[in-house]
């Protein structure tokens, strides 16, 4: 009899958990919608008035409040300069100079953004335009400004 108690309060306690987990299976495949008001809103709109800004002009004082004397009617007019944005060069090296044995025409050795060129006077690259050159420096164009290049060692 002792065994048979154990074996009915076990199997009412299993039941209970089993019960339970099934109750909570079932409520939450159908769950109960919650009642739902619909409230019945009025809106009023009513914008804010406009206020009018209050303008004004401001005139050129040609009569001395203290002196009671006109001043001069010439207006001095107003010097703007011209900003200009500066130009972002391209790295450029002065390698050197070579000559033509037979000739009097001069090669020049630059090295623009680490690319090698040989250029005579005169001649383009990258919008680097070559203007005149000697052994020890060359006179170089970048969007119609020109710098002088110094030779690298």
């Amino acid at each position: 009899m002792k065994n048979k108690t154990k074996t009915y309060l076990l199997l009412v306690a299993v039941l209970s958990v089993w019960g339970i987990f099934g109750y909570k299976i079932i409520s939450t495949l159908s769950p109960v919608q919650p009642e739902t008001h619909s409230q019945q809103l009025s809106i009023n709109f009513k914008p804010k008035p406009t206020i009018e800004n209050d303008t004004f002009s401001i005139e050129p004082v040609l009569r001395d409040p203290f002196l009671g004397t006109i001043k001069n009617k010439k207006v001095s007019s107003v010097i703007t300069t011209k900003r200009t944005v500066p130009i972002e060069w391209p790295k450029v090296i002065y390698g050197g100079m070579v000559k033509k044995q037979n000739t009097n025409a001069h090669i020049f050795v630059l090295n623009i953004n680490d690319t090698q060129y040989l250029l005579k006077k005169g001649q383009r690259v990258n919008d680097v335009t070559m203007v005149r050159g000697n052994s020890k420096e060359v006179v170089i164009r970048y969007k119609n400004e020109p710098r002088t290049i110094t030779l690298q060692e």
